[in-house]
């Protein structure tokens, strides 16, 4: 072929550093584009937020649906992280009651931790 390269002007190939990939698919496979979506979530919004939804996806480059489940799904993790219980076997239980019961131990280093000013403030 003219210019010298066996893929020029060929559609379906990409250049790469050392040479062409040939399968656009591989390259641009994800586990997640395979995914088959069923289910259907439905929400109102106001104009504001959905200006502000529509705003913060395209800051994140994602459509507005796909930018509204990831947030959604992320924090609804985060909620569920923080109300998740522990499992423990009897001797499990046992350990950890004892290390809850013996009261704590305050070396020199954590003391004098304690008496640093802080260089971080709680946000409430």
């Amino acid at each position: 072929m003219a210019g010298g390269g066996e893929h020029d002007g060929l559609h379906g190939f990409l250049p790469v550093v050392g040479g062409w990939l040939d399968n656009l698919l591989l390259y641009c496979h994800r586990q997640y584009m395979s995914t088959i979506k069923e289910e259907r979530l439905q929400i109102r919004v106001g104009p504001g937020d959905k200006a502000l939804l529509e705003r913060a996806a395209a800051a994140s480059h994602l459509n507005v649906s796909a930018f509204v489940v990831q947030a959604a799904a992320s924090r609804a993790e985060e909620v569920l992280a923080e109300r998740s219980s522990i499992r423990l076997s009897g001797e499990a239980a046992r350990a950890f009651t004892e290390a809850l019961e013996r009261p704590a131990e305050v070396n020199e280093r954590l003391a004098s931790a304690m008496r640093r000013k802080r260089r971080f403030r709680w946000l409430d």
